[in-house]
């Protein structure tokens, strides 16, 4: 890497290490509580993994200039981080706020987009003929879960509000989450091209996004415990 990518590449792995470990915090002191749900348990969770992969990504860019290939603890940081996603979102959460009755059901149709779009992310390191098959079996592994996720948290962002304002109350959550997932599979992907600019500007926001995010999962579980 050039200097320039380096200082980057820097500056975009101490923002999400300091972000998630505030976030972590945050929803630490917010939501293990007693009588506090499992949605925000969930998702300080995943900003708990996110942080330990980004902490291991850290100590090898520090001790290593070399790019590992195929599958990480950083990887898996990240795998985990989706997999809470998807926890916060899916089994009860889901079956409140669709009752699977017509009204929802053009929710549930054009929530179709987000995981198309994040798939789309994946095809140019996927068709790419010179990454390593290890690299994109990593890539594979983090972008599945992703892929589910932005499905859940489009649905429950434009799902029409028929429960007496509990839907209503976690829409801002599931907006920001949802541009966190896609800011982190952009970040991903500037990480696999080495775009230095590209990387920070994405990862930024991947940083400014999960403070954004259990702030307002906090609010929407004020709101529907009151």
């Amino acid at each position: 890497m050039n200097g320039m990518n380096v200082v980057c590449v820097w500056i975009a792995e101490l923002a999400s290490l300091t972000s998630t470990l505030i976030a972590f915090v945050y929803g630490v002191t917010h939501f293990f509580k007693k009588g506090k749900p499992l949605f925000g348990q969930s998702i300080t969770m995943a900003m708990a993994s996110y942080f330990l992969g980004s902490l291991y990504h850290l100590c090898l860019t520090f001790t290593n200039e070399e790019i590992v290939d195929g599958f990480t603890p950083a990887y898996l940081g990240r795998m985990a981080f989706f997999l809470f996603i998807i926890t916060a979102s899916y089994g009860q959460l889901d079956r409140i706020v669709d009752d699977r009755s017509p009204i929802t059901l053009s929710a549930r149709r054009i929530a179709f987009i987000a995981p198309i779009c994040a798939a789309l992310l994946f095809l140019p390191s996927c068709l790419d003929d010179v990454a390593p098959i290890g690299t994109k079996i990593a890539y594979a592994v983090v972008w599945i879960p992703a892929v589910i996720s932005t499905y859940f948290n489009l649905k429950h962002a434009i799902i029409p509000d028929c429960d007496f304002g509990f839907i209503k109350a976690i829409k801002p959550y599931n907006i920001f989450v949802l541009c966190l997932s896609f800011s982190e599979l952009l970040s991903f992907t500037a990480w696999y091209y080495l775009n230095g600019i590209a990387l920070v500007i994405t990862t930024i926001a991947f940083s400014i996004l999960s403070i954004c995010v259990v702030v307002s999962a906090n609010k929407g579980v004020e709101k529907w415990t009151v």
